[in-house]
Parts: C-alpha cells; sequence; structure tokens
C-alpha cells in the first residue's frame, strides 16, 4: 500500500448534506433544507509539496428548492445545472443558478444521468454533438435529447422495475440496476436485455468462479446495485461486497472481481483507481490489479464526486482527496518493494505524466525480477528478464560462483543491500518524496497552526511497513531449479545474440563510426561469451548430455574457463570438441594423442585421432602430418585413412608431401598410398607412376636380401607386371636402368616393348623364359592394335626364333610353330628368304596351306569390290547422261519463285524438281524447306 491521494477535510460543520458536485473550480453542495452552497476552490494539481486546497463559499442559493437536493449535475455544453429535488428534475442556468425549467414530465424520479458524445449524423454524415438525459420515474425511462445545444426530443421507454442505479455505458445504450438484477437498455430502439437471471447456476469451466460471484451478489437480495463506467470500455457493477466487470455488451471481461472488506455506500472511479465508500473507511483500489491501495479512515461518509476531482463528503463534512504525482507514486512503491504494484501503475498512466517512462517502467519491472528470484519465484523472475532483454550480467551474477564465476556477488550482501540497489534506481525525487511524507504524518504541531492543516485527516496504511517477502537460499533443488530457468533464458539470449553478431555492418564511414562500432560489436561478444560459458555451466550441472550439442557448434564458450570445467568432469569429448570449434586443434590432437595410447576409455586408441585429422583439411596439413605418424606407427592399416579414405578433404592433401611423409615411415604405406592415388584418384603424373614402380622394385629387392617367402615376393611381382603392362604414364627408360641384370626378366621385356625394343623383347622370352607362347600372345597383342605393325611383329619374332643373336641354335620347330598359327600374316617371300637351308618341306605344308588360302581368299575379295565399283561406276555414268540430257528454258516472263523477280540474264539454279531460282537464293529456299528431293 502507499499514498495515492492526501486526504484534506475542505469544509466542516455544514447541515444535512445531500449531494456533491465538482467540476472546474467551483464545488456545488446540495443541503437537506434545499439550499445550494457554491464555493470557490483554489488546490493543487498534485500533493507533492504538501499543499492543501483553498475551498472559499461564494454564494449560498437559500431558494434553490423547497425540498432535499437528492442529485446534482451539469451538461457543460448548454450551460445548465441539472438537479433532482421533491421528485422532479430542473435544469438551471450554471452561471446564476436560476431556474430555466422544470422537467414536469419526471415528476416521481428518483435518479438522473448524463451524457454528451460525438455522434455522427445519419442523414449528413457529419459529426454532432449530442447531450442525454435520462431520468428515472417508478417504471419509465424518460430520455431527453439535445443535439448541438438544440432541444430535439424527449423519449418515454416502459421498464419491468424500479430503477435504483444507472450509467451510460454506451453512444445509446445505458445500464440499468434494479432490486435483484441489471440490464442494459438501447435508447433508441427500446431494447430491455436482462444481464443476469435472479438466480443463476454456476458453470463449469474457466468462468466458473466468475459465475459464483454473480450468484453471490447480483442474484442475491439485499444491498443496494451500483455501475460505475470505467475504462477500456468496461463497466464495473456491485450488489453488497462484491463487485463485477463486465463489458459493454454486458459479457464479462475478467475471471475475477473485486472483494471489498464491507458494502459500499458508493464506488468511484478517479484514473487509475477505483474508489468505494464503506461504512468506516474509503478504499482505493487499482483498477488493473485490484490490490487495495490506500484505505483512509473516514467513518460516515456517503457521497462521492468521482473523476478528475474527488471529493468524499459526509451529512456534515466534506473532504478533498487530492492525488499525489504518478512519480510520486511510484517511488513509493519502489522504496516498499511492491514492484508489481509499481509496474501496473505505471503501465496504466500516459506517458506524459511522468518523466522517461519507459525507462523507469523497465528499472521498476527489473527490480521486481531480482525481487522475484530473491523470494525463489524464478520462473517467474527469469521470464520477466528474458521479456526486459536485461543484458546477461545483470541475470548471471545472480547466481553461485560456480555458475557464474567472476560476476558471483560477494556472500555478504544482505536483503537490505539488494533492496538499496534497487531503490537506487529511481530518480532523486524519492528522497524528496520522504521527506514531504514524514514532514506529513510526524509532525502534528505544525500542522496545527494552519487551519487547512488542522482539518486534515491523516490516510491509514493497514500495511505500509510490510514484513519483506522472506529470502530463499540459493541452494540445493532451488539452485537446480533457478539453472533450469536460467538456461531458458540463456537459450533465448544466445538466439538474440547470434542475430546480432550476423548482422553487423561490414564497414563504416568515419574512423568515430568504426570506434563505436568495434565497442559495441566487442561488447556483443563479451556477452555471448558470458551467455555460452554460463550455458555451458547450466548443462553441466541440469542435463550434462547437452553440452556435446552446444560445443559441437559455433559457440563463443571461454576456452580457459571451460577447459577447466570439462577436464575436471572428465568430458574429454567435449573438450575435444571445445578445441575444435576455437579452431586449437593442436590442443585437442595432443589430448586425443595422450588418451588414445591409454588401455582404456571412450577416446582410447588411434580412431578418434583418425577422425579428427580427416576434417582438418587442407589450411591443417601439417597438424595432419605432425600427428598422423603416431597413428600410422601404432595402426597403419587404420592409420591410412586419414590419407586414402574417400573425404573431400583428403583429396585435396599435397601428394607429394604425403607421400615423403609415408616413406619417412614405411615403404608399404608410400606404395598403398601411390596405388591409392593412380588407381582410385586416376593421378596421371609420371613421376608418381615411376615412382610406384621404383617402391615395387625396391620392395622385391629386399624381400630378396632379407629371404621372405616366396609368395609375399610373388605377389609383389605380380603387382609390378600388371601396373607395368598397364599404365602408359611411367618413363621405361628411367626404370631399366633399376632392373638387376640376372632377373626379372619379364619385367625387362615389358619395359623393352615401351621403348619399342620389340627385338630385344621377344629375344627375352624367348632365350631367357623360354615361353614360346609369351612370345606369340605379344606379336598377337600387337597385331590385335595395328595389323600393319604386328604382321612386322610377327616377322621379327621369325627372326628371334631362326636367327638368334647369341650364338645359339635356331629354334626351328617354334618357328614353325609360329608359321603354322600366323603364317597368313607374315609374308611369304620374307619367311622362305630366312629359312635355313635344311628345313623339310612337309613341316612348311601348314604355312603355305595358310597362306594361300589367305591370299586367294583376298584376292577374291579383290575382284568381288572390283565389280562391285565397276557396277557402281556405271549407275552413276547412267544418272549423269540423264541429268546432261534435261534443259530449262529461260524466258523473259520466267519469275523467279523466291524473290518474285525475273530471272532473266542472271545466273540462276535449277531443283531437281525443275524449279528454277535466282542462284543468290537458293540457299533461302533451301533453309525454307520449299525444295522438293
Amino acid at each position: 500500500m502507499h499514498d495515492a491521494f492526501q486526504v484534506t477535510t475542505v469544509v466542516d460543520k455544514l447541515t444535512r448534506i445531500e449531494s456533491i458536485f465538482a467540476h472546474g473550480d467551483r464545488l456545488l453542495i446540495g443541503t437537506g433544507v434545499g439550499q445550494l452552497l457554491v464555493y470557490d476552490t483554489k488546490e493543487p494539481l498534485v500533493a507533492d509539496n504538501n499543499e492543501v486546497p483553498e475551498v472559499t463559499l461564494v454564494q449560498t442559493i437559500k431558494n434553490f428548492s423547497k425540498r432535499p437536493i437528492e442529485q446534482l449535475d451539469i451538461i457543460k455544453e448548454i450551460d445548465v445545472l441539472v438537479s433532482l429535488s421533491d421528485g422532479l428534475v430542473s435544469l438551471h442556468d450554471l452561471r446564476s443558478f436560476e431556474l430555466r425549467m422544470a422537467l414536469g414530465k419526471t415528476k416521481g424520479a428518483n435518479l438522473f444521468a448524463i451524457q454528451t458524445m460525438v455522434e455522427m449524423s445519419p442523414e449528413e454524415q457529419i459529426p454532432v454533438l449530442t447531450t442525454r438525459l435520462a431520468v428515472a420515474v417508478r417504471k419509465k425511462l424518460l430520455v431527453f435529447v439535445w443535439k448541438d445545444t438544440e432541444f430535439f426530443e424527449t423519449k418515454e421507454l416502459n421498464i419491468p422495475d424500479r430503477i435504483k442505479a444507472m450509467s451510460w455505458v454506451g453512444t445509446t445504450k445505458i445500464c440499468l440496476g434494479f432490486s435483484t438484477e441489471y440490464a442494459l437498455m438501447d435508447v433508441e430502439k427500446g431494447q430491455l436485455t436482462e444481464l443476469f437471471a435472479p438466480s443463476g447456476v454456476a458453470e463449469a469451466g474457466p468462468m466458473s468462479t466468475l459465475n459464483s460471484l454473480y450468484n453471490m451478489s447480483i442474484g442475491a437480495r439485499g444491498g443496494k446495485p451500483m455501475i460505475t463506467k470505467i475504462p477500456n470500455n468496461e463497466m464495473l457493477l456491485a450488489r453488497d461486497h462484491v463487485s463485477i466487470f463486465l463489458g459493454l455488451d454486458g459479457t464479462p471481461t475478467r475471471k475475477v472481481g473485486i472483494e471489498w472488506s464491507g458494502t459500499p455506500e458508493q464506488i468511484g472511479y478517479s484514473y487509475p483507481y477505483v474508489i468505494a465508500i464503506l461504512p468506516k473507511h474509503v478504499e482505493v483500489r487499482n483498477i488493473q490489479t485490484l490490490t487495495l491501495v490506500q484505505q483512509i479512515e473516514l467513518s460516515n461518509a456517503r457521497f462521492l464526486n468521482q473523476g478528475k476531482l474527488v471529493y468524499v463528503a459526509s451529512t456534515s463534512q466534506i473532504y478533498r482527496l487530492t492525488p499525489y504525482s504518478f512519480s510520486s507514486q511510484i517511488d513509493q512503491l519502489v522504496e516498499k518493494q511492491e514492484y508489481k504494484e509499481a509496474v501496473s501503475l505505471l503501465d496504466q498512466i500516459d506517458a506524459v505524466l511522468v518523466e522517461n517512462k519507459e525507462k523507469k517502467l523497465n528499472a521498476i519491472r527489473t527490480a521486481y525480477a531480482h525481487d522475484l528470484f530473491r523470494c525463489g519465484e524464478y520462473d517467474t523472475a527469469l521470464g520477466l528478464f528474458q521479456e526486459l532483454d536485461t543484458p546477461p550480467a545483470e541475470v548471471i551474477s545472480l547466481y553461485p560462483e560456480m555458475i557464474s564465476g567472476a560476476l558471483a556477488k560477494s556472500g555478504s550482501m544482505h536483503a537490505d543491500d539488494e533492496e538499496d540497489d534497487n531503490v537506487s534506481i529511481m530518480s532523486t525525487h524519492t528522497k524528496k518524496r520522504k521527506d514531504v511524507l514524514e514532514e506529513h504524518h510526524d509532525r502534528p504541531s505544525s500542522r496545527a497552526s494552519i487551519k487547512s492543516r488542522a482539518n486534515t485527516v491523516a490516510s491509514h496504511h493497514s500495511g505500509s511497513h510490510l514484513k519483506k517477502s522472506e529470502t530463499v537460499p540459493l541452494t540445493g533443488l532451488n539452485l537446480r531449479d533457478a539453472v533450469t530457468y536460467l538456461i531458458r533464458y540463456l537459450t533465448d539470449k544466445r538466439q538474440k545474440l547470434a542475430r546480432r553478431l550476423t548482422q553487423r555492418p561490414a564497414s563504416t564511414k568515419t574512423s568515430s563510426d568504426k570506434s563505436s562500432n568495434m565497442e559495441e560489436d566487442d561488447d556483443w561478444l563479451y556477452q555471448a561469451t558470458l551467455v555460452d560459458t554460463s550455458l555451458l555451466k547450466s548443462y553441466m550441472m541440469t542435463n550434462d548430455a547437452l553440452v556435446g550439442p552446444l560445443l559441437r557448434v559455433q559457440n563463443h564458450c571461454d576456452v580457459e574457463e571451460c577447459e577447466i570445467i570439462l577436464m575436471d568432469k572428465k568430458k574429454y569429448k567435449e573438450l575435444v570438441d571445445l578445441y575444435n570449434c576455437k579452431g586449437l586443434h593442436a590442443r585437442a590432437l595432443d589430448l586425443l594423442e595422450k588418451l588414445g595410447k591409454q588401455t582404456d576409455g571412450p577416446l582410447r586408441g588411434v580412431l578418434p585421432t583418425i577422425r579428427y585429422l580427416q576434417r582438418l583439411g587442407l589450411d591443417y596439413f601439417e597438424l595432419v602430418l605432425k600427428y598422423s605418424r603416431w597413428v600410422l606407427e601404432k595402426d597403419p592399416k587404420h592409420g591410412m585413412d586419414i590419407f586414402i579414405d574417400d573425404l573431400a578433404e583428403v583429396e585435396t592433401f599435397p601428394r607429394e608431401k604425403v607421400l615423403q611423409h609415408l616413406e619417412s615411415i614405411s615403404s608399404d604405406l608410400a606404395i598403398q598410398y601411390l596405388e591409392y592415388i593412380i588407381e582410385e584418384l586416376h593421378d596421371e603424373s609420371p613421376e608418381f607412376h615411376n615412382r610406384l614402380v621404383i617402391a615395387y622394385l625396391d620392395k622385391i629387392n629386399a624381400d630378396k636380401k632379407d629371404d621372405v617367402d616366396k609368395e609375399k615376393k610373388n605377389r609383389v611381382r605380380s603387382r609390378l607386371i600388371s601396373f607395368l603392362t598397364d599404365s602408359s604414364h611411367y618413363k621405361a627408360e628411367k626404370i631399366l636402368s633399376r632392373l638387376p641384370i640376372d632377373d626379372l626378366f619379364e619385367e625387362r621385356a615389358i619395359l623393352l616393348s615401351r621403348i619399342g625394343q620389340h627385338d630385344q623383347a621377344l629375344d627375352i622370352y624367348v632365350y631367357k623364359l623360354k615361353n614360346y607362347v609369351m612370345a606369340e600372345e605379344y606379336c598377337t597383342k600387337v597385331y590385335q592394335e595395328d595389323p600393319v605393325k604386328g604382321e612386322k611383329m610377327y616377322l621379327t619374332l621369325l627372326k628371334v626364333y631362326l636367327q638368334p643373336s647369341n650364338n645359339q641354335k635356331p629354334l626351328t620347330e617354334p618357328a614353325l610353330d609360329l608359321l603354322a598359327h600366323h603364317g597368313s600374316h607374315i609374308n611369304a617371300s620374307e619367311v622362305l628368304a630366312i629359312l635355313p637351308t635344311p628345313t623339310k618341306l612337309h613341316g612348311l605344308f601348314p604355312f603355305f596351306e595358310k597362306y594361300i588360302r589367305e591370299t586367294n581368299k583376298n584376292r577374291n575379295m579383290d575382284l568381288i569390290v572390283k565389280n562391285l565399283l565397276k557396277a557402281e561406276q556405271i549407275q552413276v555414268e547412267e544418272q549423269l547422261m540423264f541429268y546432261r540430257s534435261r534443259a530449262v528454258k529461260i524466258t523473259d516472263d520466267r519469275m523467279c519463285p523466291q524473290c518474285n523477280k525475273r530471272i532473266g540474264n542472271s545466273v540462276f539454279a535449277v531443283f531437281p524438281n525443275g524449279v528454277v531460282v535466282h542462284y543468290s537464293c537458293k540457299e533461302k529456299i533451301e533453309q525454307t524447306q520449299w525444295k522438293i528431293l
């Protein structure tokens, strides 16, 4: 609670006050003897400086009425004072108070209500100032209408019961209160709609509590009805001690109503408070939160003039309720740590009525969030911090050091210190306001010296010194809950910071702009680091399974701080993810090597390091070489995946450096890598092809020296021979010099064939390998690729058989077998020239037979082709004669069908169908497909 109004006695010792009305600087009082008392008022706008109103009686109209004046109001637009006395409504001049007219139709009236609004004329569609005076007369409702200050009409509407309360709630709608019910009357349509049945039944659902209030109050008998029009298109209906909120259409607008501490005598509204007169005091409530704001001890009060000027009257005294400024009221609430009420008040008032409204509202809401947090309402507090976009440092510092780190507040800070911090966010006007209140409440002797101040009735707070809510210790389950809600706040803040960081301007125009942007960027980066680091700590406390996903994506975690935490909790995998995300690959690989060499643990072995190195790519190639060594030495089979796996990063590695690195470890690894880049990556570089051949040779020579098993050596030779046969990119002349003289004859033969030394290659097959089949296959392969060259190759092999270069005996049998198999591809005259003289003819029979048959076949084929060509020649000659015999006659009238001009003496072309065109038009007519073949 706080002081919303300063209460001052402005009129005292009157006799039988029956009604009051205040407007402008006038206060009108109607008495029980029919007198109208007119007072001039001079009062401060607000009560902040402890100034009191001055009220001076300026006129007493004794003969205003012969009976008590029951109600007063004005119609300002027509300069009229409206009064109700002796059951009759009368209109008086607002300045002279002389009677203008008595509304005779209102005889028997007990109540009236006035409304002035701007309406659109249905005919001209122009704004018209319209005033309606509604008068309750027994079971009738009379409505007097003025439009643009001219009397317009009177309507008479029948009502089912006597009206005890009424208030305009719309342009043409008035809410009526009867003995046991309320109703809405549309005065234009004459339609009455009951709002509640005499005894309603509560319905199930969210509004069941409100329905119970309906049944308990409005449907009950006893207590007078009251209707109060309030902002936001609401009205407040009361019965007994309960008031409920309805929209102007009669539907409930809130789930709860107001339960007063007693039965109100009258209810009014003064922005932004609802004021009710109760038997022993006056209650002031916040219209939004319904909280009891102020309780004023005024007994026997009966009348209330609501609106901007609030007066409360008993039968003999009148009190002025002067509001304190909204800034003052807000400062009071902040001092008392009633932040929720302060926020509600500040939220309702217009920005022009309080300085820096938005800034102050955020400050109070922030203080409120701090207070909620202190009291253990972590969900609400963190939700409010999130809504306010509170800086992360301010929120994180509320937590113990295990979460907040260096931001942790000193453990000696007490709740009182926090209160001082919260109060300090308000303006220095707070202290001034406090001094004024002390003077106002605690110095009665000073007040006694001034008459008006002597009549002041001090307002009483039933809880002006409320006990602070108990601080909940932030430990155990409380801490876990608080951290859970912190995660929600940090996640939201993380997303906002990510958007800001990605939307940073690329460049600025001036150096001052650059400096400002750099400072702003630094602040955002600091916040992002704080948020991510705190988020990691929070995950470690509540759900450490979420740490990995956080560290595997782009983050701003503080490496040094998180490193200690993760290392302490043995979260090595997550630590590796952190290093990786931060580009600290050497640290990650050192850790992986250390853990990989252990015999247990989730990161033991070489596979984690292999996967890490594979993702590094070319930018960190030196690290790949450095940390792959221990992997290859420990497990070469899996380690080679670093360089030969099917990954884009692997394929970009510089192959020469990789090869040198592997050669320094093992020749087997070098061979495996060379085979990979040649066979899988299709590298055609002669250098790598040569090095693979040399690697094979070195391996064979090494195996020979080490006397390894024959099978292993044969496998290597088989791969070498296959590669020498299939590859066409190595330099054979460079390889030949590396071959041993007394071994690897087949390899030498392949190399010799590559440099065109076919006779030497065949000589090796025949005399070194003694494999005549391989020699024939060699020639056959050449023949299949090039028959002319192949015929020479067969002849060369025949010479190798029959004319050995090493003084050996001619191999006649293999030579005759060659002639028997491939004699048709060898020139007979050359064969006969090199055959030894002792060769027997019957051995040459298969050769001659094949040769003669092949020759005859070729001759016969040539004859057939000759005759076919001759027949074709005859046909072409006949065709030529036919075309030469055709003629085209060009006359003076012959036109070109393409350009529609005469052919004349121009060069022309004739199509097979006889069409004649200009030669220049020939291509055009062909393109348009006009020709006929």
